[in-house]
């Protein structure tokens, strides 16, 4: 005679297999929701597919101080030939890199435009997670007061580093890991790799000489392989800037335009007005520059018309940056 079955065992078997089921609808829906978000999210979450060869990667777009929802702040990081160069190191950049795939401590030089926070306001996470991680070292490349910058920049990373020289043993200095200097239109930078000339542009035209008598804005102009990449950095219109950006293959430059300048308080509008390029100005340098490619980055509220006033005035291909947007060249 066949042993009886334990009682209750029917309903357990029913109760497990509703719970299989359930368990199956709720990871379908899970999986539903993830691909949704994939497709939905925006493009300054996503990571840029791999580029060989030459390229850039805006990592940041966004213009001006202050943090902001759409765009991270002003960054560019420039790949040649295996080398990477940082243009910039505005808010969020650390967060940028690893959206691009790129650790901290492999972006040994930042080059600087000019001393504005919103510039370098991602230089205290991108340095000292950079020591943190045993980075080999970083060098700050700008103008007039970017030695001074570094001083600063490695006594506030001086703290966290004796206390995980403490937790280590080892003894590894701060002032071994960052160094700078600082560039001139007759002193650029030159690895073998790359080529980089610096010349003085009219971003601070308006401001108190007495009050920063050494202040300096600078624009770029990297060569390597052949190929031209030019930085505006901020500016407005430039005697010799054309010039400087004679022929190279991509113009990165920034842009306000009337939106950006209804945004800011009437002090600040005459700054928008002189010493940042309305949409009719980067076209017209472009042009003047004979450049193959404008990108434009370093900007704030932009439209259609700002673009059409653009493409009036410079008849090659025009790009509106967005973060993590990777541009061959």
């Amino acid at each position: 005679m066949p042993a009886k079955k334990p009682a209750g065992t029917a309903r357990e078997r029913r109760a497990m297999k509703k719970h299989r089921i359930g368990m199956g609808l709720a990871l379908a829906a899970l999986m539903m929701a993830q691909t949704a978000w994939a497709a939905e999210r925006p493009a300054s979450a996503e990571r840029p597919a791999a580029a060989s060869g030459d390229h850039l990667v805006l990592l940041g777009t966004g213009g001006g101080p202050g943090g902001r929802v759409d765009r991270a702040g002003i960054a560019t990081l420039l790949e040649v030939a295996g080398h990477r160069y940082l243009v910039d190191a505005g808010g969020g950049v650390s967060r940028q890199l690893a959206q691009a795939g790129v650790a901290e401590r492999d972006v040994p030089l930042v080059f600087l435009t000019h001393l504005h926070d919103d510039h370098y306001a991602g230089l205290l996470s991108l340095a000292s997670f950079a020591w943190s991680t045993r980075g080999k070292g970083m060098q700050l490349l700008g103008p007039a007061g970017t030695v001074e910058l570094a001083h600063a920049l490695g006594a506030v990373m001086e703290v966290n580093a004796r206390i995980r020289n403490a937790e280590s043993g080892q003894n590894r200095p701060v002032a071994n890991f960052l160094s700078a200097r600082e560039l001139t239109p007759e002193a650029g930078y030159d690895d073998g790799a790359v080529k980089v000339r610096a010349m003085l542009n009219s971003h601070y035209t308006l401001m108190d000489r007495n009050r920063a008598p050494g202040a300096q804005s600078l624009s770029y102009r990297f060569e390597a392989g052949g190929k031209v990449v030019v930085f505006t950095g901020d500016t407005g219109p430039t005697a010799g800037l054309a010039e400087f950006a004679r022929g190279a293959d991509v113009l990165v430059a920034e842009m306000a335009t009337a939106a950006d300048r209804a945004m800011v308080p009437p002090p600040v509008q005459r700054h928008m007005d002189v010493e940042h390029l309305s949409p009719a100005q980067v076209g017209d340098l472009a042009t003047q520059a004979g450049v193959r490619k404008l990108v434009l980055s370093h900007v704030g509220q932009v439209d259609e018309a700002d673009l059409a006033q653009v493409r009036a005035h410079y008849a090659g291909p025009v790009v509106l940056g967005r973060d993590l947007q990777s541009i061959a060249f």
